[in-house]
């Protein structure tokens, strides 16, 4: 028998609604079988179930996210008990490589599509590679084995994936890891991004696309010759950018533009209503270009989303509640707040680490979204944050016509937000 791995994405501690397709394994299938090494990939967080017995690959490789930590090192000594080699690799283990060899024969640091092949050669047990620079010359993601099916976007159309259009973020938010894809940034071309589109659509079916760069719009001029290739070859999908587009590279043209091209959805990475507390987060954006790129997007016709944090290690009930009320003011047609996360291997992890006190030791309860405070750091006490984080939401969303108007235009969000509420308001 040939070289043959499988690749797990280990499930969540908490309840996911919309599973998402693992796009970083589906990148390593590609890599992998075009080197000729036997690949089955199993996703749990999409109801796939782990069988160890069933298990007849040399190596088992599995993606580490802080959430998915604790489920994934659970299973990689359940599988080396079972005389399994073990791989680790994705953004826990690229931060902490120490930790997680403890519970692997080796680990894969940063972007695994080089260094994932020398696991079968290579007698080292950390292996990184530099970061890739031509992102055109990887193949695009291999899908098959994976339930597309489970795979639906919150609101729109099915079959639904995800396609990463450039890798790095040049900018220094303070609670953002660098980890695996760094701060350079590198992009791949119009033609070729295009050219992934069309193989998603005629060997899948696809019908929505999820563009999840970090910085989708950073290049003002090759996001024109991406929706113009789009038109040019009209081709006809649903598309959004779910991770945030930065609102100082956006204009009213060009917002037109991308909506001719198809698409409906963007998410605005806000995070606060207060000048001082972005600057002071590395931010680098100013709330009037917040607001004129909110309503930019809705003179264009595009849906859109702010993303906020509440409990950002500068803010004060004050700011907090600028912060709401920002929000409120603006013409968004969903609102997400989110409890600051101090994500290991962060500016923010390490300032807290020196400075302040963590409230939580497990990382299974990192992005468990369940509304509890993960640190104390100067006016962020645990009661403070807790409390303005239920504030936010009854103050956006219990606005009189405000979530009825939201379910009319789109039905599909009364589910969706009545579990999140039930999440949020639950007793403790």
């Amino acid at each position: 028998m040939g070289k043959s791995i499988t690749l797990i994405n280990p499930a969540f501690g908490v309840y996911v609604s919309h599973p998402s397709p693992p796009l970083g394994i589906a990148y390593l299938k590609a890599i992998l079988e075009k080197n000729g090494i036997r690949t089955e990939i199993i996703d749990e967080t999409a109801g796939m179930e782990v069988d160890i017995k069933k298990i007849d690959s040399e190596w088992v490789g599995l993606t580490v996210f802080t959430p998915t930590a604790k489920n994934a090192y659970d299973l990689a000594d359940k599988l080396r008990a079972a005389g399994k080699k073990v791989m680790l690799g994705g953004p826990h283990v690229s931060i902490l490589p120490k930790e997680a060899l403890k519970h692997a024969d080796k680990v894969v640091l940063g972007e695994g599509e080089k260094s994932v092949l020398e696991i079968f050669t290579s007698k080292k047990k950390i292996l990184q590679n530099e970061l890739i620079k031509d992102i055109d010359s990887i193949p695009f993601p291999n899908w098959h084995g994976l339930p597309l099916e489970k795979y639906t976007s919150p609101t729109r159309k099915h079959p639904y994936l995800k396609i990463m259009t450039s890798r790095g973020c040049p900018y220094g938010c303070i609670y953002c890891f660098k980890g695996v894809f760094g701060r350079y940034y590198r992009m791949r071309s119009p033609k070729n991004v295009v050219d992934e589109v069309e193989y998603l659509q005629k060997e899948y079916g696809c019908k929505e696309i999820a563009f999840i760069d970090d910085n989708f719009s950073q290049n003002r001029q090759r996001t024109i010759d991406i929706c113009r290739e789009i038109i040019q070859r009209k081709l006809k999908f649903d598309w959004n950018c779910p991770n945030g587009v930065r609102v100082d590279t956006l204009d009213l043209s060009l917002l037109k533009l991308m909506k001719k091209a198809g698409c409906y959805q963007l998410s605005f990475g806000i995070e606060s209503g207060n000048q001082e507390v972005l600057n002071k987060v590395g931010k680098g954006i100013k709330l009037e270009q917040v607001r004129d790129a909110v309503k930019w997007a809705k003179e264009a016709g595009i849906e859109t989303i702010g993303f906020f944090m509440i409990g950002l290690p500068y803010d004060t009930e004050e700011t907090m509640q600028q912060t709401i009320d920002f929000a409120k003011s603006l013409p968004l047609d969903l609102v997400q707040f989110t409890i600051t996360v101090p994500y290991p291997g962060t500016q923010l992890y390490h300032l807290i680490d020196d400075e302040g006190r963590f409230l939580v030791d497990d990382w299974a309860e990192f992005g468990s979204y369940s509304g509890k405070a993960y640190y104390e750091y100067g006016a962020i006490k645990r009661e403070l944050v807790e409390r303005m984080y239920k504030k936010a939401y009854r103050e956006i969303y219990f606005r009189p016509g405000y979530a009825l108007k939201r379910i009319i235009k789109n039905p599909k969000l009364l589910f969706s937000g009545a579990k999140a509420f039930a999440n949020i308001f639950k007793k403790k």
